[in-house]
């Protein structure tokens, strides 16, 4: 093996993953959304959003790594049960909207394809369900860390696929339109999401992370958050070309796989649908391994994907149920894509709950001990915080008064 991959493959974990599964299905068509509208002009709002995606992110894997224990845990025993059910709830909400967008991404990419939605939907039920059976998180990490490796076909898109009208003010971060900020909002909600915190923390504990591997995890966490972002914009690259050709936010995803072929042939179409479908399934194993962890602490129950399922029914019975309304939903109104940015929207307001506590336990230095975060970065997420919540509120409350 390469001296440099095999040097590169542990810091591959709970981070990588859960960063790699950041750009879902939701998320990529968000950013195709904000390269048609857009153009550029989001673009250094992507790249700036890599901060608080890591701070955020590698504080909550601090605090697994410190406690040993998950974030549903923590809060019942330093604030009150109530805290867990309350932000279990909100996350519960934000996650079967998340679904219903996995599914509608995953029915889109089916339907370039040429397969029966109906057949799609049925064989990503199959694959969630078999994959967690492996028997220990480790091989279920590794399979996870494969499948997010094929989302780098976003960038073979943008070889073929180039604007040509490209000018300075092109990137100008700033359009005075409340259409404008409620992509913003919808950005920022695919970058920060609820069940990103609860997985990330819950699976470094799963995971057996220690104290003496916190930076490796960091480092980890780093690249996965700026290999994300970077997909992303990849994803506004060539869809900012699609708005040169005369795409606007009307189009549906067959359209712009239509496009796609008249550049690239067979194989444009192609790309694109795998890039969104896979996009799909690897942020519903993320989903779907946060919620069983979640919802387990809610009922007090103790749950582990390195134990085997007869040991632990209830715990494998919500990884393995949760997903199917959602599918019901897909299968009766597969066309839902449009729900995506506001499920997107949303997700910056339902974040606020568990970044809270994740910002409070921390800091926390009878939970943390030395290992508390410091002062500066302690400030820094309760801005986040603020700043996150507040555009979230104004370009819903925008977009519904126009």
């Amino acid at each position: 093996m390469n001296p440099r991959i095999k040097r590169l493959l542990p810091i591959l974990g709970p981070g990588w993953v859960v960063m790699m599964a950041d750009l879902d299905a939701p998320s990529a068509i968000t950013a195709v959304e904000s390269g048609i509208q857009y153009q550029a002009h989001l673009i250094v709002l992507l790249i700036i959003l890599i901060i608080p995606l890591f701070l955020v992110q590698d504080t909550a894997s601090r605090i697994g790594a410190v406690t040993g224990r998950t974030l549903g845990q923590i809060m019942t025993s330093n604030f009150s049960h109530k805290w867990t059910l309350t932000a279990v709830s909100g996350s519960a909400l934000i996650d079967f909207a998340a679904y219903v967008g996995e599914f509608a991404g995953i029915a889109a990419a089916a339907e370039i394809l040429g397969i029966p939605v109906y057949a799609a939907v049925i064989s990503v039920i199959l694959v969630h369900s078999l994959v967690i059976m492996t028997g220990t998180y480790k091989k279920i990490e590794v399979f996870l860390v494969a499948l997010g490796s094929l989302l780098f076909v976003f960038i073979i898109l943008d070889f073929f696929v180039r604007p040509t009208l490209i000018s300075a003010s092109s990137f100008i971060p700033v359009v005075p339109e409340n259409s404008f900020y409620f992509l913003v909002a919808a950005n920022i909600g695919a970058v920060i999401m609820p069940w990103m915190l609860f997985y990330h923390q819950a699976a470094d504990v799963d995971r057996g992370l220690k104290i003496s591997e916190m930076k490796r995890e960091s480092r980890g966490t780093l690249l996965g958050a700026i290999v994300s972002e970077s997909l992303m914009i990849a994803i506004v690259i060539f869809s900012w070309r699609l708005s040169e050709m005369g795409f606007n936010t009307g189009n549906s995803l067959m359209d712009i796989a239509d496009a796609f072929r008249s550049i690239m042939g067979p194989a444009g179409p192609f790309i694109f649908s795998i890039g969104i479908g896979v996009a799909g399934l690897l942020a519903m194993f993320v989903i779907s391994m946060s919620m069983s962890y979640t919802i387990s602490d809610a009922l007090k129950w103790k749950g582990s994907f390195n134990g085997r399922v007869r040991e632990q029914k209830g715990f494998y019975s919500i990884y393995l149920i949760e997903i199917i309304p959602a599918a019901i939903i897909i299968l009766l109104y597969p066309n839902l894509i449009t729900i995506v940015l506001y499920v997107m929207a949303f997700s910056s307001i339902a974040v606020s709950l568990p970044l809270m506590v994740v910002t409070r336990v921390a800091s926390n230095p009878a939970i943390m001990g030395k290992y508390r975060i410091s002062r500066i970065r302690e400030i820094s997420l309760y801005v986040i915080l603020f700043l996150i919540v507040s555009i979230g509120v104004y370009s819903i409350v925008a977009s519904v008064a126009a």
